[in-house]
Protein backbone atom coordinates (compact mmCIF):
# COMPACT_ATOMS: atom_id res chain seq x y z
CA UNK A 1 0.00 0.00 0.00
CA UNK A 2 1.43 3.32 -1.01
CA UNK A 3 1.61 6.47 1.03
CA UNK A 4 -1.39 7.92 -0.83
CA UNK A 5 -3.50 4.82 -0.18
CA UNK A 6 -2.63 4.89 3.54
CA UNK A 7 -3.57 8.55 3.77
CA UNK A 8 -6.89 7.88 2.00
CA UNK A 9 -7.60 4.97 4.35
CA UNK A 10 -6.90 7.16 7.37
CA UNK A 11 -9.15 9.87 5.93
CA UNK A 12 -11.98 7.40 5.38
CA UNK A 13 -11.66 6.10 8.93
CA UNK A 14 -11.67 9.60 10.42
CA UNK A 15 -14.73 10.43 8.32
CA UNK A 16 -16.49 7.25 9.50
CA UNK A 17 -15.56 7.96 13.12
CA UNK A 18 -17.03 11.45 12.86
CA UNK A 19 -20.20 10.04 11.27
CA UNK A 20 -20.57 7.37 13.96
CA UNK A 21 -20.10 9.90 16.73
CA UNK A 22 -22.57 12.31 15.13
CA UNK A 23 -25.21 9.61 14.75
CA UNK A 24 -24.62 8.40 18.31
CA UNK A 25 -25.26 11.88 19.68
CA UNK A 26 -28.32 12.19 17.46
CA UNK A 27 -29.76 8.90 18.75
CA UNK A 28 -29.17 9.99 22.34
CA UNK A 29 -30.82 13.38 21.75
CA UNK A 30 -33.82 11.77 20.04
CA UNK A 31 -34.13 9.19 22.82
CA UNK A 32 -34.09 11.88 25.49
CA UNK A 33 -36.81 13.86 23.69
CA UNK A 34 -38.98 10.77 23.24
CA UNK A 35 -38.88 10.06 26.96
CA UNK A 36 -39.12 13.66 28.18
CA UNK A 37 -42.18 14.44 26.04
CA UNK A 38 -44.00 11.36 27.38
CA UNK A 39 -42.84 12.17 30.91
CA UNK A 40 -44.20 15.73 30.79
CA UNK A 41 -47.48 14.49 29.32
CA UNK A 42 -47.92 12.03 32.19
CA UNK A 43 -47.09 14.70 34.78
CA UNK A 44 -49.72 17.02 33.32
CA UNK A 45 -52.33 14.25 33.43
CA UNK A 46 -51.42 13.51 37.05
CA UNK A 47 -51.71 17.15 38.05
CA UNK A 48 -55.21 17.35 36.59
CA UNK A 49 -56.33 14.15 38.29
CA UNK A 50 -54.57 14.78 41.59
CA UNK A 51 -56.95 17.55 42.70
CA UNK A 52 -59.95 15.43 41.72
CA UNK A 53 -58.69 12.50 43.80
CA UNK A 54 -58.13 14.75 46.80
CA UNK A 55 -61.60 16.28 46.45
CA UNK A 56 -63.15 12.83 46.15
CA UNK A 57 -61.36 11.58 49.26
CA UNK A 58 -62.69 14.61 51.15
CA UNK A 59 -66.18 13.88 49.82
CA UNK A 60 -66.06 10.30 51.10
CA UNK A 61 -64.80 11.50 54.47
CA UNK A 62 -67.68 13.98 54.70
CA UNK A 63 -70.11 11.13 53.97
CA UNK A 64 -68.55 9.01 56.70
CA UNK A 65 -68.78 11.92 59.14
CA UNK A 66 -72.49 12.32 58.34
CA UNK A 67 -73.06 8.58 58.86
CA UNK A 68 -71.25 8.73 62.20
CA UNK A 69 -73.35 11.66 63.44
CA UNK A 70 -76.57 10.00 62.32
CA UNK A 71 -75.85 6.63 63.92
CA UNK A 72 -74.84 8.24 67.21
CA UNK A 73 -78.05 10.25 67.17
CA UNK A 74 -80.12 7.09 66.65
CA UNK A 75 -78.18 5.30 69.39
CA UNK A 76 -79.15 7.99 71.86
CA UNK A 77 -82.83 7.17 71.25
CA UNK A 78 -82.51 3.44 70.53
CA UNK A 79 -79.67 2.24 72.74
CA UNK A 80 -80.57 -1.38 72.03
CA UNK A 81 -79.26 -1.03 68.45
CA UNK A 82 -75.81 0.43 69.22
CA UNK A 83 -75.49 1.22 65.52
CA UNK A 84 -72.39 3.39 65.78
CA UNK A 85 -70.44 0.40 67.14
CA UNK A 86 -70.88 -1.36 63.79
CA UNK A 87 -68.14 0.82 62.27
CA UNK A 88 -64.78 1.78 63.78
CA UNK A 89 -65.03 5.51 63.14
CA UNK A 90 -61.82 6.29 65.03
CA UNK A 91 -59.89 4.05 62.66
CA UNK A 92 -61.59 5.70 59.70
CA UNK A 93 -60.47 9.13 60.88
CA UNK A 94 -56.82 8.07 60.94
CA UNK A 95 -57.20 6.17 57.68
CA UNK A 96 -58.50 9.27 55.93
CA UNK A 97 -55.10 10.90 56.28
CA UNK A 98 -53.27 8.08 54.49
CA UNK A 99 -55.99 7.77 51.86
CA UNK A 100 -55.40 11.30 50.58
CA UNK A 101 -53.40 9.75 47.78
CA UNK A 102 -51.38 12.00 45.55
CA UNK A 103 -50.46 11.16 41.98
CA UNK A 104 -47.08 12.83 42.30
CA UNK A 105 -45.08 10.85 39.77
CA UNK A 106 -41.78 12.75 39.99
CA UNK A 107 -39.87 10.33 42.21
CA UNK A 108 -41.45 7.25 40.67
CA UNK A 109 -40.76 8.27 37.11
CA UNK A 110 -37.25 9.54 37.70
CA UNK A 111 -36.44 6.19 39.30
CA UNK A 112 -37.28 4.53 35.98
CA UNK A 113 -35.28 6.98 33.89
CA UNK A 114 -32.37 5.00 32.56
CA UNK A 115 -30.80 7.76 30.52
CA UNK A 116 -27.15 6.87 29.89
CA UNK A 117 -24.61 9.63 30.26
CA UNK A 118 -23.07 10.85 27.03
CA UNK A 119 -19.64 10.32 28.57
CA UNK A 120 -20.48 6.63 28.95
CA UNK A 121 -20.57 6.41 25.18
CA UNK A 122 -17.46 8.33 24.23
CA UNK A 123 -14.41 6.90 25.92
CA UNK A 124 -10.75 6.82 24.99
CA UNK A 125 -9.88 3.56 23.31
CA UNK A 126 -6.91 2.23 21.43
CA UNK A 127 -9.22 1.44 18.51
CA UNK A 128 -11.12 4.70 18.08
CA UNK A 129 -12.85 3.51 14.91
CA UNK A 130 -14.41 0.41 16.50
CA UNK A 131 -15.24 2.29 19.67
CA UNK A 132 -17.10 4.97 17.72
CA UNK A 133 -19.03 2.30 15.85
CA UNK A 134 -19.91 0.56 19.14
CA UNK A 135 -20.97 3.90 20.62
CA UNK A 136 -23.36 4.46 17.73
CA UNK A 137 -24.88 1.00 18.17
CA UNK A 138 -25.27 1.55 21.92
CA UNK A 139 -26.92 4.92 21.28
CA UNK A 140 -29.37 3.29 18.88
CA UNK A 141 -30.20 0.74 21.60
CA UNK A 142 -30.72 3.61 24.04
CA UNK A 143 -33.18 5.27 21.67
CA UNK A 144 -35.09 2.00 21.30
CA UNK A 145 -35.19 1.67 25.09
CA UNK A 146 -36.65 5.15 25.37
CA UNK A 147 -39.37 4.18 22.89
CA UNK A 148 -40.28 1.30 25.19
CA UNK A 149 -40.32 3.64 28.17
CA UNK A 150 -42.55 6.00 26.22
CA UNK A 151 -45.14 3.24 25.87
CA UNK A 152 -44.97 2.55 29.61
CA UNK A 153 -45.58 6.24 30.32
CA UNK A 154 -48.46 6.34 27.84
CA UNK A 155 -50.05 3.36 29.61
CA UNK A 156 -49.63 5.12 32.95
CA UNK A 157 -51.19 8.28 31.53
CA UNK A 158 -54.15 6.29 30.20
CA UNK A 159 -54.65 4.69 33.62
CA UNK A 160 -54.53 8.11 35.31
CA UNK A 161 -57.12 9.49 32.91
CA UNK A 162 -59.55 6.67 33.74
CA UNK A 163 -59.59 7.47 37.46
CA UNK A 164 -62.02 10.46 37.32
CA UNK A 165 -64.55 8.39 35.34
CA UNK A 166 -64.39 5.64 37.95
CA UNK A 167 -64.84 8.15 40.78
CA UNK A 168 -67.80 9.76 39.03
CA UNK A 169 -69.64 6.44 38.65
CA UNK A 170 -68.87 5.37 42.21
CA UNK A 171 -70.01 8.71 43.63
CA UNK A 172 -73.38 8.23 41.96
CA UNK A 173 -73.71 4.91 43.81
CA UNK A 174 -72.75 6.55 47.11
CA UNK A 175 -75.26 9.35 46.64
CA UNK A 176 -78.04 6.86 45.90
CA UNK A 177 -77.12 4.90 49.00
CA UNK A 178 -77.04 8.03 51.13
CA UNK A 179 -80.57 8.93 50.02
CA UNK A 180 -81.68 5.51 51.30
CA UNK A 181 -79.60 6.00 54.43
CA UNK A 182 -81.15 9.37 55.27
CA UNK A 183 -84.69 8.19 54.59
CA UNK A 184 -84.19 5.03 56.64
CA UNK A 185 -82.68 7.01 59.51
CA UNK A 186 -85.66 9.36 59.42
CA UNK A 187 -88.15 6.50 59.41
CA UNK A 188 -86.47 4.49 62.17
CA UNK A 189 -87.47 7.19 64.64
CA UNK A 190 -91.14 6.51 63.84
CA UNK A 191 -90.87 2.78 63.23
CA UNK A 192 -88.54 0.95 65.59
CA UNK A 193 -87.55 -1.68 63.02
CA UNK A 194 -84.58 -4.07 63.15
CA UNK A 195 -84.74 -4.26 59.33
CA UNK A 196 -84.10 -0.53 59.10
CA UNK A 197 -81.29 -0.81 61.62
CA UNK A 198 -79.70 -3.60 59.56
CA UNK A 199 -80.02 -1.50 56.40
CA UNK A 200 -78.27 1.43 58.08
CA UNK A 201 -75.43 -0.83 59.18
CA UNK A 202 -75.10 -2.32 55.70
CA UNK A 203 -74.85 1.09 54.11
CA UNK A 204 -72.42 2.39 56.73
CA UNK A 205 -70.11 -0.61 56.40
CA UNK A 206 -70.12 -0.62 52.60
CA UNK A 207 -69.09 3.05 52.48
CA UNK A 208 -66.62 2.69 55.35
CA UNK A 209 -64.85 -0.10 53.47
CA UNK A 210 -64.03 2.37 50.70
CA UNK A 211 -62.05 4.44 53.17
CA UNK A 212 -59.96 1.55 54.47
CA UNK A 213 -59.00 0.03 51.11
CA UNK A 214 -56.04 1.20 49.03
CA UNK A 215 -57.40 3.17 46.11
CA UNK A 216 -54.53 3.49 43.62
CA UNK A 217 -51.40 1.36 43.21
CA UNK A 218 -47.90 2.35 42.08
CA UNK A 219 -48.89 1.80 38.45
CA UNK A 220 -51.66 4.39 38.74
CA UNK A 221 -54.27 1.65 38.50
CA UNK A 222 -57.29 1.39 40.77
CA UNK A 223 -56.48 -1.64 42.90
CA UNK A 224 -58.37 -4.89 42.45
CA UNK A 225 -59.21 -4.82 46.17
CA UNK A 226 -60.82 -1.40 45.83
CA UNK A 227 -62.77 -2.44 42.74
CA UNK A 228 -64.11 -5.44 44.67
CA UNK A 229 -65.22 -3.20 47.55
CA UNK A 230 -66.80 -0.74 45.12
CA UNK A 231 -68.67 -3.59 43.43
CA UNK A 232 -70.00 -4.73 46.82
CA UNK A 233 -71.22 -1.18 47.46
CA UNK A 234 -73.13 -1.27 44.16
CA UNK A 235 -74.60 -4.64 45.12
CA UNK A 236 -75.83 -3.24 48.45
CA UNK A 237 -77.33 -0.27 46.63
CA UNK A 238 -79.15 -2.54 44.19
CA UNK A 239 -80.35 -4.89 46.91
CA UNK A 240 -81.95 -2.02 48.85
CA UNK A 241 -83.62 -0.44 45.82
CA UNK A 242 -87.38 -0.68 45.61
CA UNK A 243 -87.88 -1.88 49.19
CA UNK A 244 -91.06 -0.30 50.54
CA UNK A 245 -89.94 -0.39 54.16
CA UNK A 246 -87.09 1.97 53.29
CA UNK A 247 -89.32 4.72 51.99
CA UNK A 248 -92.41 3.97 54.05
CA UNK A 249 -93.36 5.61 57.30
Amino acid sequence: MGLFDKAKDNYDRRRDIAEYNYRAREYISEGQKIYEDAYVSLCMACQKTDSKVYKYQRYKQDVINEINRTLKSIDSSHSEYRLSSSVDFAALDSCAVTQEEKLNVIDKVLATWVQPSVTDFFRDNTSEYYQAKANMQSARTYKDRMKTKREELKNAKYAVQQIPDFMYEEQKQIEELMKKFRKTAENISRDNSSEKADALCQIAKSIADLMTTQFIDNNYQITEQYRAVSNRLSAVNNSLSGLSWLIGG
